[in-house]
């Protein structure tokens, strides 16, 4: 009879049948690092050196453009979103940015290419279906609500135009709309002798805007605003009555 092979050993180690209690916390740390190819981070007990401890910055690397979205490379910073905030925000005094402002503002881009980045954004509003378009107006590109959703709009405008103001208020915007630009001192000298606290309210309602002299040491002026001849529905002031002639 052929001698009988000897019965192979039982596996040793990590590869060993768990015992009736199952693998200690010390075993299982052991496996986990050595599946992973490193040391036991627990080996050394409480009293481990910190350098055993590798701190992991789970913080994206913005640079990456793997680490976001899909929609990331819309997200940066480039010159069509510039021009695309430029255009939402708008201009203090609401006239259009014209290409050469735009230009202005962006190191490195021509008035040409941001007829380029408009027609961009124009086509790629319209492949989105957005509630709005970059329309020309007055030389230059305002961001305006499609027709079909400038009622709503025209609903936003309406509320905003509902300025309570007093008598002094109103004396103050006459003085000014027909002798603009007015310095302080000239308000007086015209009769209009308002309080400070009526002259800051219509700048910050947008009806008044201080003009800053080029001259040192003059005084700043007030003049009237885009808002103004929105909440008068004056085209522009031209429009305005002549202060002669009599009431209609």
């Amino acid at each position: 009879m052929p001698p009988k092979k000897p019965a192979a050993a039982p596996p040793a180690g990590f590869a060993a049948a768990p015992a009736d209690g199952g693998l200690s916390i010390d075993r299982l740390a052991q496996a986990f690092a050595a599946m992973m190819g490193t040391a036991d981070p627990y080996a050394g007990g409480p009293s481990a050196a910190p350098a055993d401890i590798v701190k992991i910055d789970a913080s994206p690397d913005l640079d990456d453009p793997l680490a976001a979205d899909d929609g990331a490379a819309d997200a940066k910073v480039n010159p069509r979103s510039i021009l695309e905030a430029l255009l939402f925000v708008g201009q203090p005094d609401g006239t259009p940015l014209t290409s050469r402002k735009v230009a202005s503002l962006m190191r490195g881009v021509r008035p040409q290419e941001v007829d380029d980045l408009v027609a961009e954004l124009r086509g790629h509003y319209a492949a989105n279906n957005c509630p709005y378009d970059i329309v020309s107006q007055d030389a230059g590109w305002a961001l305006k609500l499609r027709p079909e959703h400038a009622r709503l709009g025209q609903v936003l405008e309406a509320r905003a135009r509902m300025v309570r103001l007093d008598g002094e208020a109103l004396d103050v915007l006459a003085v000014v709309a027909w002798n603009q630009p007015v310095a302080r001192d000239r308000l007086v000298e015209l009769g209009c002798d308002a309080a400070p606290t009526t002259l800051r309210m219509l700048v910050r309602r947008g009806l008044l805007e201080l003009v800053v002299a080029e001259a040192k040491d003059a005084e700043p002026s007030y003049r009237t605003t885009r808002k103004f001849l929105d909440v008068f529905k004056l085209t522009s002031l031209a429009d305005l009555p002549d202060p002669s002639a009599p009431p209609a």
